[in-house]
């Protein structure tokens, strides 16, 4: 019988430290800082800033919109 009990002890040890554990281990969270989206001067397309390409303070998804915007001035 003491045995038994023993192990129901050590079993609910196991569960409780396991759940403890578990907890902590959790993936770590993702970046939450965001990114500055700016918009295409060309098609209204957004992206991020840091990959837009950059005409006088205007902001092109890529250098074919650049191209067409320095043509049409």
């Amino acid at each position: 019988m003491r045995i038994l009990v023993l192990l129901a002890i050590g079993l609910l040890l196991y569960i409780i430290i396991g759940n403890l554990l578990r907890n902590n281990r959790k993936s770590p969270s993702r970046d939450t800082g965001s990114e500055q989206m700016v918009r295409c001067e060309h098609c209204g397309l957004h992206i991020i800033e840091k990959e837009a390409l950059q005409d006088n303070r205007q902001y092109f998804c890529s250098t074919e919109h650049l191209e067409a915007h320095r043509q049409s001035r």
